[in-house]
């Protein structure tokens, strides 16, 4: 198989460093870079990537590129919708030649800024199709519902898709060569299949124990299924993900990732607004105990608004199977232990302790001049608050004042 990675900041170059030494060399890997001066700087670095842990670098190489780089064509008077999507890079620079076809994409791992995802699958997607797979490996939420609401509306032609969640931090020393700092963890799981097939059956499976019950990868696919083709790249990109034990990447059900997601994001809701105003590392916004009240606020309405959204679930399932009248009798869902408010604060303090060196995504937007992931942050938060009914003003705080952060530049503060 072939694997595509797209955003190749310090995370997606981490996961293909670790993909690369996991996977054996029939299976490829393209990095799609952002532009032909970036995948040239590869070339010059003799196509490696390194990665320094502790001190100690280890480096892959074995990658195949792309330039995805709409600016690059036009100037080469291009007018190709498919030469518009990027084209292939020759390796070494050999003299011009005409733009070539570009593959089909049977898996496409996106660790590109959330914003940036939607624009970025758009240019994509004649490329993509139902027997697709797309990895969703990004901070914040709201982008797989952004994506089957403009892009993918039919089920029946959507590819499969992937939520991740990451904990491990990272910086980009320099173009491909990335510092970990952070030893975490990745965990993914697969949405629920529009065609109805349970990627999850193993774990229903009432003949064997529960507690020896595991997710089985033949329950997405096997080579005598019938459906095999089209259930293919999810196989291999599942076994692919799962054989990068160095990052401690496992399949989860999807219901247990979600839950991982939204944690997450209470975390990036606190640490990466207070890290871009302060203009301070992850690990010194604690110091002061008015950084803390505002954490307390953040994960207080954050817990508030995901309860409201599972009691919310609850009882538009009780509708579907019409039992409206038996409603009041039915316990609501129990909210998970690790999205209560206090569970919440906890790990705002255990991240940032863990990450205390790290400069956030968010401040390093700032610093740069580039939009922010606010809106798939913060800015998600107020909506699901907003659907409920709900009052967010810490989060609405955050949000404003990192807008007015965004519009003043840098040169201009006194």
């Amino acid at each position: 198989m072939r694997l595509h990675i797209l955003g190749l900041g310090p995370i997606g170059t981490l996961v293909a460093h670790h993909i690369r030494l996991s996977l054996p060399r029939e299976h490829k890997i393209t990095l799609i870079h952002k532009s032909k001066r970036l995948a040239s700087r590869e070339r010059f670095n003799g196509g490696l990537i390194r990665i320094e842990n502790n001190g100690i670098v280890t480096s892959s190489t074995g990658y195949d590129s792309e330039v995805f780089d709409e600016e690059e064509l036009a100037k080469r008077g291009t007018k190709s919708k498919r030469e518009l999507l990027g084209y292939t890079l020759n390796m070494p620079e050999e003299p011009r030649k005409p733009v070539e076809p570009l593959q089909q994409i049977e898996s496409l791992i996106i660790t590109t800024k959330a914003q940036s995802t939607l624009p970025a699958i758009t240019r994509l997607l004649p490329r993509l199709s139902a027997d697709s797979t797309i990895v969703l490996l990004q901070n914040g939420l709201g982008v797989y519902e952004r994506l089957i609401q403009h892009v993918f509306r039919n089920p029946e032609t959507r590819p499969q898709f992937i939520l991740a969640s990451n904990t491990h931090g990272a910086w980009l020393k320099n173009y491909s060569q990335v510092v970990h700092t952070g030893i975490g963890d990745i965990e993914f799981g697969i949405i629920p299949d529009p065609r109805n097939r349970d990627f999850e059956a193993s774990l229903k499976d009432e003949r064997v124990p529960a507690r020896n019950r595991r997710l089985e990868i033949n329950d997405i696919t096997h080579p005598s299924d019938l459906y095999f083709h089209r259930y293919r790249s999810l196989r291999l990109t599942v076994a692919a993900l799962s054989a990068a034990e160095a990052l401690s990447s496992k399949w989860r059900p999807i219901r247990e990732v979600q839950v991982a997601m939204r944690q997450k994001l209470v975390v990036n809701a606190v640490i990466n607004p207070l890290t871009a105003l302060m203009g301070c590392r992850n690990g010194d916004i604690f110091t002061r105990n008015g950084s803390g009240r505002i954490a307390k606020t953040i994960c207080t309405e954050a817990s508030a608004a995901y309860a409201c959204e599972l009691q919310s679930l609850t009882h538009s399932m009780l509708k579907s199977f019409g039992d409206m009248d038996n409603q009041g009798q039915v316990p609501i869902g129990r909210l998970s232990p690790a999205l209560q408010a206090d569970a919440l604060e906890k790990e705002c303090l255990r991240v940032a302790k863990l990450t205390k060196g790290n400069i956030s995504s968010m401040l390093t937007d700032i610093r740069q001049g580039r939009r922010t992931e606010i809106d798939y942050i913060n800015g998600y938060l107020l909506r699901l608050g907003a659907a409920h009914r709900l009052s967010m003003p810490g989060n609405l705080m955050l949000r404003n004042l990192i807008a007015m952060r965004s519009s003043i530049p840098l040169d201009q503060m006194l």
